[in-house]
This record gives structure tokens, C-alpha cells and sequence, in this order.
């Protein structure tokens, strides 16, 4: 059940990270933007989440956006630690 509810939880946090990734990339200039974060929450689940967003602009000036975005959770305990991982590319063609 806790399993359940723990997978529940970072997949909404990995769709609240990437949906707020995707609404400041449009402002963003070409390069590598990284943002990580961690906590321990009051039961000692300590969860981690790693984002990358990498722009880029071809010659052409289409821009080329890829978001990984990397989510672990360690509930206390030995050998129950998951890691959800999640790439999304997005081609933006100039017009």
C-alpha cells in the first residue's frame, strides 16, 4: 500500500516538475539549466528530484528543448529506495 502511494506521489510531482519546466523554457536562451532538490519528510522518506533543461538552436533558428528530469525516493528502511526517470523532447520549428 505505502508502495503504491509513493509512486503515486512522485509521479505527480514529476508531472508538476515538467509542466513547470515547459512553461519558462519559451523565455529561456539557448544552453543547460539544472535544478535539484531534496527533503525528508516527517516519516524519513527522504526524496531527491534532479531536472535538466537543455536548449538549443540550430542554424536555421529552430529551437530544440530536451527536459530529464530524475526522481528518487528512499522511504526509512534497507533496500527499498526507486528512482523514476522521464525524457521529453520538444522541436519547435521556426516560422
Amino acid at each position: 500500500m505505502n508502495k503504491k502511494i509513493s509512486l503515486l506521489i512522485v509521479s505527480a510531482i514529476l508531472a508538476s516538475a515538467l509542466s513547470a519546466c515547459q512553461s519558462y523554457v519559451k523565455e529561456r536562451s539557448p544552453g543547460l539549466y539544472e535544478r535539484n532538490s531534496s527533503y525528508t519528510d516527517s516519516d524519513g522518506t527522504t526524496r531527491e528530484r534532479q531536472t535538466s533543461t537543455d536548449i538549443t538552436v540550430d542554424s536555421d533558428g529552430n529551437r530544440k528543448t530536451v527536459v530529464r528530469s530524475r526522481n528518487t525516493t528512499d522511504p526509512k528502511g534497507l533496500f527499498n529506495k526507486s528512482t523514476t526517470s522521464r525524457t521529453r523532447e520538444v522541436i519547435e520549428e521556426k516560422q
